[in-house]
């Protein structure tokens, strides 16, 4: 078997077309979700006033970008799948149900340190200045959940909620695809090319 003998290393190799479209897709979710953020909030201040807290807009607009960072960790993973499955098929490589939570755990590994901090700092008292430091990171580097994160600014442990949405994605998108189901969205062209061949 191909990767089963391999590894860290060769692995990440092998694998560094996914895991880096995961990063990339994050960090550009990242500066949308800021920036979309902060435009409509900005809008909204200027049509309705000041308010308290954040508007009902941001809420949606964040609801929004969070669906399309959602959308890419699918077709993402989904393409991987899809790829694993025809080296599955040839009895070239064994088949992991939990490859593409793996792919999104190696890929998030920063923002899982960054998130874990958070919530092990919001319990030690001493840790105050560094805690907050960590969770206005943590804010920013999960920006497409900025409005939900500023509303659990009194309870930062919880932060770490926001690392459930993308592992489920990518687990059960990469088993769709090896499972050999169709994509919800249009299939990408390389993978339309791989299966008429």
């Amino acid at each position: 078997m191909e990767e089963e003998k391999s590894g860290f290393g060769q692995f990440f190799s092998k694998n560094f077309d996914a895991i880096s479209k995961l990063f990339v897709y994050h960090i550009a979710m990242c500066i949308f979700g800021m920036v979309v953020t902060i435009a409509v909030e900005m809008l909204s201040i200027q049509i309705g006033g000041e308010h308290e807290g954040l508007s009902i807009a941001t809420y949606i607009s964040s609801a929004f970008g969070i669906l399309i960072y959602l959308g890419l960790i699918y077709v993402c993973m989904w393409e991987k799948g899809a790829s694993d499955r025809l080296k599955i098929v040839g009895g070239r490589m064994k088949e992991n149900k939990f490859k593409g939570l793996l792919f999104w755990l190696i890929a998030s590994s920063i923002n899982i340190f960054i998130l874990i901090n958070v919530a092990i700092l919001s319990f030690i008292p001493v840790a105050n200045n560094v805690h907050g430091i960590m969770a206005i990171i943590s804010m920013f580097y999960n920006a497409m959940y900025l409005p939900e994160l500023v509303a659990m600014n009194q309870i930062t442990w919880l932060y770490i909620v926001v690392l459930i949405p993308g592992a489920v994605m990518a687990t059960v998108s990469y088993i769709l695809g090896i499972k050999g189901y169709k994509c919800i969205f249009p299939e990408p062209k390389a993978e339309r090319n791989r299966q008429m061949k």
